[in-house]
Protein backbone atom coordinates (compact mmCIF):
# COMPACT_ATOMS: atom_id res chain seq x y z
CA UNK A 1 0.00 0.00 0.00
CA UNK A 2 2.57 2.00 0.32
CA UNK A 3 3.77 2.56 -2.96
CA UNK A 4 0.28 3.65 -4.26
CA UNK A 5 -0.04 6.11 -1.31
CA UNK A 6 1.80 9.38 -3.11
CA UNK A 7 0.18 8.78 -6.23
CA UNK A 8 -3.52 8.62 -4.62
CA UNK A 9 -2.51 11.57 -2.45
CA UNK A 10 -1.64 13.62 -5.51
CA UNK A 11 -4.73 12.83 -7.47
CA UNK A 12 -6.54 13.20 -4.49
CA UNK A 13 -5.00 17.17 -3.93
CA UNK A 14 -5.57 17.69 -7.95
CA UNK A 15 -9.25 16.33 -7.56
CA UNK A 16 -10.28 18.62 -4.39
CA UNK A 17 -8.24 21.73 -6.45
CA UNK A 18 -10.27 20.96 -9.66
CA UNK A 19 -13.67 20.64 -7.65
CA UNK A 20 -12.97 23.71 -5.33
CA UNK A 21 -11.73 25.37 -8.92
CA UNK A 22 -15.11 24.67 -10.78
CA UNK A 23 -17.01 25.69 -7.63
CA UNK A 24 -15.33 28.68 -7.51
CA UNK A 25 -16.56 29.60 -10.96
CA UNK A 26 -19.69 28.68 -10.81
CA UNK A 27 -20.62 30.50 -7.71
CA UNK A 28 -19.28 33.73 -9.66
CA UNK A 29 -21.05 33.12 -12.75
CA UNK A 30 -18.44 32.48 -14.83
CA UNK A 31 -18.63 28.67 -15.31
CA UNK A 32 -22.07 28.20 -16.45
CA UNK A 33 -23.91 25.50 -19.16
CA UNK A 34 -22.77 27.09 -22.27
CA UNK A 35 -19.06 26.55 -21.64
CA UNK A 36 -19.87 23.24 -20.47
CA UNK A 37 -21.44 22.39 -23.93
CA UNK A 38 -18.69 23.99 -25.52
CA UNK A 39 -16.05 21.81 -23.78
CA UNK A 40 -18.08 18.27 -24.19
CA UNK A 41 -18.26 19.61 -28.54
CA UNK A 42 -14.46 19.92 -28.41
CA UNK A 43 -14.04 16.60 -26.57
CA UNK A 44 -16.48 14.25 -28.44
CA UNK A 45 -14.03 14.34 -31.90
CA UNK A 46 -11.73 12.47 -29.37
CA UNK A 47 -14.14 9.48 -29.48
CA UNK A 48 -14.56 7.11 -26.22
CA UNK A 49 -10.83 7.55 -24.82
CA UNK A 50 -12.23 11.10 -22.79
CA UNK A 51 -14.63 8.63 -21.00
CA UNK A 52 -12.75 5.60 -20.59
CA UNK A 53 -10.09 7.91 -18.85
CA UNK A 54 -12.75 9.73 -16.49
CA UNK A 55 -14.26 6.72 -15.62
CA UNK A 56 -10.35 5.06 -15.05
CA UNK A 57 -9.51 7.82 -12.84
CA UNK A 58 -12.82 7.66 -10.59
CA UNK A 59 -12.76 3.82 -10.27
CA UNK A 60 -9.57 4.20 -9.54
CA UNK A 61 -10.00 7.17 -6.43
CA UNK A 62 -13.00 5.40 -5.16
CA UNK A 63 -11.50 2.30 -4.53
CA UNK A 64 -8.21 2.87 -3.80
CA UNK A 65 -9.19 5.63 -1.15
CA UNK A 66 -11.78 3.04 0.44
CA UNK A 67 -8.93 0.46 0.28
CA UNK A 68 -6.76 2.92 1.67
CA UNK A 69 -8.63 3.91 4.87
CA UNK A 70 -9.65 0.30 5.31
CA UNK A 71 -6.05 -1.05 5.63
CA UNK A 72 -5.03 1.92 7.95
CA UNK A 73 -8.42 0.74 10.21
CA UNK A 74 -7.58 -2.48 10.58
CA UNK A 75 -3.64 -2.68 10.21
CA UNK A 76 -2.96 0.53 12.04
CA UNK A 77 0.45 0.63 13.37
CA UNK A 78 -1.06 1.32 17.22
CA UNK A 79 -3.32 0.24 18.67
CA UNK A 80 -6.68 2.19 19.94
CA UNK A 81 -7.20 -0.07 23.63
CA UNK A 82 -5.22 -0.71 25.90
CA UNK A 83 -5.28 -4.58 27.11
CA UNK A 84 -4.73 -6.65 29.69
CA UNK A 85 -5.64 -9.30 31.81
CA UNK A 86 -6.70 -9.62 35.52
CA UNK A 87 -7.74 -12.21 37.87
CA UNK A 88 -11.19 -11.60 36.87
CA UNK A 89 -10.91 -11.27 33.11
CA UNK A 90 -9.90 -9.33 30.25
CA UNK A 91 -10.33 -5.59 30.47
CA UNK A 92 -9.76 -2.75 27.25
CA UNK A 93 -9.91 0.50 27.87
CA UNK A 94 -9.69 2.96 25.18
CA UNK A 95 -6.65 4.85 24.21
CA UNK A 96 -8.50 7.76 24.34
CA UNK A 97 -10.07 7.84 27.68
CA UNK A 98 -6.53 7.09 29.28
CA UNK A 99 -5.33 10.61 27.39
CA UNK A 100 -8.22 12.45 28.89
CA UNK A 101 -7.73 10.97 32.68
CA UNK A 102 -3.89 11.51 32.27
CA UNK A 103 -4.38 15.38 31.23
CA UNK A 104 -6.66 15.91 33.58
CA UNK A 105 -3.97 14.37 36.18
CA UNK A 106 -1.27 16.87 35.18
CA UNK A 107 -3.56 19.52 34.88
CA UNK A 108 -3.87 19.24 38.58
CA UNK A 109 -0.09 20.10 38.71
CA UNK A 110 0.25 24.30 40.13
CA UNK A 111 3.28 24.71 37.61
CA UNK A 112 1.18 23.58 34.56
CA UNK A 113 -0.44 26.10 32.73
CA UNK A 114 -1.37 23.52 29.61
CA UNK A 115 -0.51 20.15 28.85
CA UNK A 116 -1.26 18.01 26.00
CA UNK A 117 -0.95 13.82 26.34
CA UNK A 118 -0.45 11.02 23.50
CA UNK A 119 -0.67 7.40 24.60
CA UNK A 120 1.06 4.86 21.87
CA UNK A 121 0.66 1.12 21.98
CA UNK A 122 2.17 -0.98 18.85
CA UNK A 123 -0.21 -3.36 17.93
CA UNK A 124 2.20 -5.54 15.79
CA UNK A 125 4.55 -6.06 18.52
CA UNK A 126 2.67 -5.94 22.23
CA UNK A 127 5.49 -6.82 23.68
CA UNK A 128 6.82 -2.99 23.36
CA UNK A 129 5.65 -1.05 26.67
CA UNK A 130 3.32 1.67 26.16
CA UNK A 131 4.78 5.71 25.19
CA UNK A 132 3.14 8.39 26.99
CA UNK A 133 4.21 11.31 25.07
CA UNK A 134 3.29 14.87 27.60
CA UNK A 135 3.82 17.97 25.99
CA UNK A 136 3.41 20.55 28.39
CA UNK A 137 3.29 24.15 29.33
CA UNK A 138 4.73 26.40 32.28
CA UNK A 139 5.73 29.40 33.70
CA UNK A 140 9.26 31.36 33.55
CA UNK A 141 10.06 31.44 37.33
CA UNK A 142 9.49 27.13 37.68
CA UNK A 143 12.24 24.47 37.91
CA UNK A 144 12.02 22.22 34.49
CA UNK A 145 13.92 19.61 36.21
CA UNK A 146 11.74 19.73 39.38
CA UNK A 147 9.12 19.90 37.17
CA UNK A 148 9.44 17.06 34.32
CA UNK A 149 9.59 14.90 37.29
CA UNK A 150 6.74 16.03 39.21
CA UNK A 151 4.46 15.41 36.00
CA UNK A 152 6.13 12.08 35.34
CA UNK A 153 5.43 10.89 38.52
CA UNK A 154 1.69 12.13 38.38
CA UNK A 155 1.39 10.19 35.71
CA UNK A 156 2.66 7.20 36.23
CA UNK A 157 0.72 6.73 39.51
CA UNK A 158 -2.50 7.76 37.30
CA UNK A 159 -1.68 4.93 34.93
CA UNK A 160 -0.44 2.48 37.64
CA UNK A 161 -4.34 3.17 38.73
CA UNK A 162 -6.01 2.40 35.00
CA UNK A 163 -4.34 -0.36 34.02
CA UNK A 164 -2.09 -2.86 35.47
CA UNK A 165 0.49 -3.50 32.05
CA UNK A 166 3.00 -6.31 32.41
CA UNK A 167 5.52 -4.07 30.96
CA UNK A 168 5.91 -0.23 33.00
CA UNK A 169 5.22 2.60 30.15
CA UNK A 170 7.81 5.05 29.10
CA UNK A 171 6.91 8.45 29.58
CA UNK A 172 8.30 11.69 27.79
CA UNK A 173 8.13 14.77 29.36
CA UNK A 174 8.08 17.66 26.78
CA UNK A 175 8.05 21.41 27.52
CA UNK A 176 6.51 23.14 24.54
CA UNK A 177 6.55 27.01 25.87
CA UNK A 178 7.85 28.79 29.12
CA UNK A 179 5.33 31.38 29.99
CA UNK A 180 6.22 34.66 31.50
CA UNK A 181 3.77 35.72 34.60
CA UNK A 182 2.09 38.58 33.90
CA UNK A 183 1.95 41.08 36.90
CA UNK A 184 -1.40 42.25 37.60
CA UNK A 185 -1.94 46.49 37.11
CA UNK A 186 -2.81 48.79 39.79
CA UNK A 187 -6.16 50.24 38.92
CA UNK A 188 -6.19 54.26 39.55
CA UNK A 189 -8.92 54.84 41.61
CA UNK A 190 -12.16 55.45 39.72
CA UNK A 191 -14.46 59.06 39.96
CA UNK A 192 -17.02 57.07 42.26
CA UNK A 193 -14.38 56.09 44.87
CA UNK A 194 -12.39 59.87 44.47
CA UNK A 195 -15.30 61.23 45.66
CA UNK A 196 -16.25 58.67 48.44
CA UNK A 197 -12.59 59.42 49.91
CA UNK A 198 -13.30 63.42 49.91
CA UNK A 199 -16.26 62.97 51.31
CA UNK A 200 -15.02 60.90 54.28
CA UNK A 201 -11.81 63.20 54.71
CA UNK A 202 -12.62 66.04 57.30
CA UNK A 203 -10.39 68.99 57.95
CA UNK A 204 -9.33 70.79 60.96
CA UNK A 205 -12.44 73.06 62.69
CA UNK A 206 -11.89 76.02 63.79
CA UNK A 207 -11.40 77.26 66.40
CA UNK A 208 -8.59 73.95 67.70
CA UNK A 209 -7.76 73.82 71.54
CA UNK A 210 -9.73 76.97 73.01
CA UNK A 211 -12.50 76.44 75.04
CA UNK A 212 -14.42 79.67 73.90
Amino acid sequence: MERFRLPLLVLDGLVAVIAATATLLWAVNVLTPQYLAMATDWIAPLGLWPRVAAVVVAVYLVLFNALFVSVNFLFSKYATHLEFSTAEGQVSIAIGAVEDSLVRSAREIHDVEDVRISVYKERQNPAKPVKVFASCTTWEDISLPELTEKIRAVLKSRMKDMADLPEAPIFDIHIAKIMERETPKEKSPSKKDAKKAAEMFHGPEYPVGMDN
